[in-house]
């Protein structure tokens, strides 16, 4: 019959336990400490991944910036070229014009100027000839008394419409403009020379 368990004789090995539960270290494989401080390493490390990630993209957007700026430029002094090759094709298309127009006259302009230059008084000075709504306007000045310019530039002139090489070609060569100077001697003109209707097709 088994004893009463007040009966029962205390072991030799039996002792009192006055352990502190709370004060002692965790005996956990994984404790809470280790897994608090590796959820605060997790959210460091992806802090500074998204920094790392956001400074890579600022990166790459400046760069961005710097080639479109560059190509920009680029594209600026391309441009500015096409505008320049443009000006002088402008300036080439307006030279094949006059010359089409010039070679469209009733006397060629190489016989016409070397026939002018042969006949003009040495004391006239020739500053432009140009061709104008079909007719050719000469412009110079001559150095003389205003009396005596005016005379000379009318025989001039009115010798050019006699003139063989010349006169033929032309309806009508007349002053168009005579202008003395002001505080000298001299004058400065300007004639024009008609071709005859239907000329310039001729």
């Amino acid at each position: 019959m088994a004893q009463r368990p007040s009966l029962i004789s205390p072991r030799s090995d039996w002792r009192l336990d006055f352990t502190m539960v709370e004060a002692l270290p965790e005996d956990s494989v994984i404790g809470r400490n280790f897994i608090g401080n590796a959820i605060a390493g997790l959210l460091a490390a992806s802090a500074c991944l998204a920094l790392a990630w956001f400074s890579y993209d600022l990166w790459t957007a400046h760069q961005g910036i710097k080639d479109w700026d560059a190509r920009i430029g680029n594209a600026s002094s391309d441009l500015r070229e096409v505008e320049r090759l443009q000006r002088e094709y402008l300036r080439a298309t307006e030279q094949v014009d006059e010359i089409h127009a010039q070679m469209k006259n009733p006397i060629a302009l190489t016989v016409l100027l070397a026939e002018i230059g042969r006949t003009l008084p040495p004391i006239v000075s020739l500053d432009m000839i140009e061709s104008f709504e079909g007719k050719i306007v000469v412009r110079g000045t001559l150095e003389a008394s205003s009396e005596q310019a005016s005379r000379l530039i009318g025989n001039y002139v009115k010798g050019l419409a006699d003139n063989p090489v010349i006169g033929p070609h032309f309806e009508e060569i007349k002053l168009s403009g005579l202008e003395r100077f002001d505080d000298e001697d001299g004058l400065s003109f300007e004639f024009t020379m008609t071709p005859p209707t239907g000329g310039a097709d001729a």
